[in-house]
C-alpha cells in the first residue's frame, strides 16, 4: 500500500508538472501576440517624416537616398519626391504587408512615377522585400518602365549615351551578397541606340531572365531591327560572370554599326562577330 501511495503522488506531481509547463507556454505565446501587436500598432502610428528624418540622419543613406515631403504614417504614407542612387523616381507611395510583419519580415507595396518634360519619365510598381539585417533584397510581381536618360546615373563614367525605353516585368528577383542573384523576368528595349558621341540605331532588343541554381542566365536577342543578337550572360551566385555573344548588321543597318563591329574583332563563317569576357561584378 505504502508503494502504490507513493506511485500516485509522484504520477500526480507529474500532472501538476505538466500543467504549469502548459501554463507557462500559453502565457507565452499570450507575451509574443501582445508584444507583435504592440509593434504593429508602433508601425501604424509613427509619423512617415520623423522615420525619414531618422534614416536620413545617416551619412551613407543619405547620399544614396533623398526623400522629401514625407507624409503619412510608415506604414502607409507617400512622398512628394524620391532620388535613389541619382534617380529621380518622382512621387512614391507605399504600404506595408500585415503578414509578413507578424513574422519578421519586411513586405513593402511601392509605386512611383516620375512624369517629366525632359523626356527621363520613369515609373514602376511592386513587392519588394528588403532585409531587415544587412543589404538582402528580394522583389516580387514587379514591373518597371523607364527611359534610357532616367537611369543615365547607373551609366555614369562611360564615354557613351544611350537611348530607347524599357519595359521590363520582374516576376521574381532574390539577391544575397556574394550568395544568390536569382532573377526571372522580361525586359523589352525599344527603339535602343547611341545617341553620343554618335547616333547609331540598334532597333529593338529581347531580354530573358531565369535563375540557375544560385545564379542566373540572361538571353539576348534582337527583334528584327538593324543589330543582330543573340547570345547569353551567366552570372552565378558569388558575383563571377561570363558573356557570350554574337552581334552583326542587316542590311537596313548604318555603315557606322557596321563600322563599329569591326573593333570586336573578325566575323566566323556566319557573318557574326563573337563577344566573350568575363569577369566578378563589383562590391559583389
Amino acid at each position: 500500500m505504502i508503494g502504490f501511495k507513493t506511485g500516485q503522488r509522484k504520477s500526480s506531481s507529474r500532472r501538476a508538472k505538466r500543467r504549469r509547463q502548459s501554463q507557462k507556454r500559453k502565457y507565452l505565446r499570450y507575451g509574443i501576440f501582445a508584444v507583435a501587436c504592440y509593434v504593429v500598432f508602433l508601425v501604424a502610428t509613427f509619423p512617415a517624416s520623423l522615420a525619414v528624418s531618422f534614416f536620413g540622419s545617416t551619412p551613407q543613406l543619405k547620399k544614396q537616398l533623398q526623400i522629401t515631403a514625407a507624409s503619412g504614417t510608415v506604414w502607409s504614407g507617400s512622398a512628394a519626391n524620391v532620388r535613389v542612387s541619382g534617380i529621380n523616381l518622382g512621387q512614391l507611395k507605399w504600404e506595408l504587408k500585415l503578414l509578413p510583419l507578424l513574422i519578421g519580415n519586411l513586405e513593402v507595396y511601392i509605386k512611383f512615377a516620375n512624369k517629366s518634360a525632359a523626356g527621363d519619365d520613369i515609373s514602376g510598381s511592386g513587392y519588394v522585400s528588403p532585409s531587415l539585417f544587412g543589404g538582402d533584397i528580394s522583389v516580387n510581381d514587379f514591373t518597371l518602365s523607364t527611359s534610357a536618360d532616367a537611369i543615365a546615373p547607373l551609366m555614369y563614367g562611360l564615354p557613351a549615351r544611350f537611348g530607347g525605353d524599357i519595359n521590363a516585368h520582374i516576376k521574381s528577383l532574390e539577391l544575397v551578397k556574394g550568395k544568390t542573384i536569382n532573377i526571372n523576368a522580361r525586359v523589352v528595349v525599344t527603339g535602343a541606340g547611341l545617341v553620343s558621341p554618335q547616333k547609331i540605331d540598334y532597333g529593338d532588343i529581347l531580354i530573358k531572365a531565369s535563375p540557375d541554381k544560385n545564379g542566373s542566365v540572361l538571353v539576348l536577342s534582337d527583334q528584327g531591327g538593324p543589330l543582330i543578337l543573340d547570345g547569353n550572360i551567366k552570372i552565378k551566385g558569388n558575383g563571377l560572370y561570363t558573356i557570350n555573344l554574337g552581334l552583326g548588321a542587316r542590311n537596313s543597318a548604318s555603315a557606322d554599326l557596321e563600322n563599329g563591329l569591326r573593333f570586336i574583332g573578325r566575323r566566323d563563317p556566319t557573318g557574326k562577330y563573337n563577344y566573350r569576357t568575363n569577369g566578378k561584378l563589383r562590391n559583389w
